[in-house]
């Protein structure tokens, strides 16, 4: 099968181990940062081409294939990460391609089209604002959001006025204007399809704003109460059902109020990020990138079950003392007996940490209740410490 593979706009790209280079032939269309990745892990012999856009203009991508078409006219299209998603739904319909195509994707990428979707179906979606009720005297919390933002950018919580008029131009640039639900973030990762449907739900401690913003530490842990575990399994059950996807894979979040109520936040047609993807195949046994290619590729793939019993945990650390610095290792305190610490990854010992990026250390846990696993991670995030030294001058 002849495949374009698009791995451009992605801090790092990943699926390339999830095609078999010798099975098909590929062509990947990537940046310096993928064409790294592609000399480092493939031989030249498995690369069919290389296709590098000199900007993110997605009409200079289609002329560039339209001359790749021609000599390598290829059969599918596979897109894993958030930023490729509804380019490779736009090459599917200008090729005619099968595969998912930009109605379908849209509806998982744009926070506006999701809820306009979703709320007459009966979803409780967060309900919009509009921007005139929103006075110095008449103030409430509220939440300014891009519709197709990533890992929190473009998200900006208002608990006051004047964070609201910093703000407030982005809302008549596109962004959305929301009511501040307060309660606990939860994100539910699985796949679809017509053999089946599976989604596991995990409580965020901290969230990627912080991470990424403030350098705190971030990490989930998954849910043992089976009555609240299978409530969020049906309430994305209802969500998957009403939208216009009838297989592939995803990455939902929601809140659960102090009332006990379930508001659907946002969902994503990708395999989550962060550790997700890894800790969704070690601890419970399905790999959703395998599935999220096989499905593009075409291979209906089954939707498989997950593993029960284990309640796994995550953390991701990139709170070093110097940013612009060198990594030099991991210092962990003595940790409790009990905790339910299961690996760690890290970055290279000697490894430049450039500003803004997504670089961290990863920690893996595996316990046998929400709380054991919770406590160890806040032991975790106060006895781990990432070291540096400032960069040569």
């Amino acid at each position: 099968m002849k495949i374009l593979f698009l791995n451009i706009w992605a801090d790092l790209p990943f699926g390339t181990r999830h095609l078999d280079h010798r099975e098909h032939e590929i062509w990947h269309v990537c940046d310096p940062n993928g064409l790294r990745y592609i000399r480092m892990c493939l031989a030249d012999d498995e690369v069919r081409g290389i296709t590098m856009p000199k900007s993110e203009d997605p009409r200079e991508l289609l002329m560039m294939l339209q001359a790749v078409y021609a000599q390598f006219p290829f059969e599918r299209v596979v897109a894993l990460d958030e930023h490729t998603v509804l380019p490779a739904a736009y090459i599917r319909e200008v090729f005619n391609i099968p595969g998912p195509r930009p109605a379908e994707v849209e509806a998982f990428r744009d926070k506006r089209r999701m809820k306009q979707i979703l709320g007459p179906k009966g979803v409780r979606v967060i309900r919009d604002i509009e921007p005139g009720t929103i006075t110095p005297e008449n103030f409430r919390s509220c939440v300014i959001k891009k519709v197709d933002g990533t890992a929190s950018g473009g998200v900006y919580l208002c608990h006051s006025y004047e964070d609201y008029a910093a703000h407030v131009d982005d809302v008549a640039s596109g962004a959305l204007l929301e009511e501040f639900v307060e309660g606990e973030v939860y994100h539910v990762d699985g796949a679809y399809g017509p053999n089946g449907f599976v989604a596991v739900p995990h409580l965020y401690i901290n969230n990627c704003h912080m991470l990424y913003i403030d350098r705190k530490p971030v990490g989930s842990v998954g849910v043992d109460d089976p009555v609240l575990r299978q409530r969020m399994i049906d309430f994305t059950r209802d969500v998957v059902k009403g939208l216009p996807s009838p297989e592939g894979v995803f990455h939902m979040e929601l809140i659960r109020t102090p009332d006990d109520e379930l508001v659907f936040l946002e969902i994503a047609g990708r395999v989550g990020g962060g550790e997700v993807q890894h800790n969704f195949a070690d601890a419970y046994g399905f790999d959703l990138v395998d599935f999220h290619v096989a499905s593009q590729l075409g291979l209906s793939p089954e939707v498989g079950k997950v593993r029960e019993g284990v309640i796994a945990g995550w953390i991701m650390m990139n709170h070093w003392e110097h940013q612009d610095g060198i990594y030099t290792g991991l210092r962990l305190d003595p940790l409790s007996e009990d905790n339910c610490l299961h690996g760690i990854g890290q970055p290279r010992l000697g490894r430049a940490l450039i500003p803004g990026s997504t670089q961290v250390v990863k920690f893996w846990l595996r316990g046998d209740s929400t709380e054991a696993v919770t406590r160890s991670i806040l032991e975790l995030f106060e006895k781990a410490h990432p070291g540096s030294v400032p960069r040569p001058q």
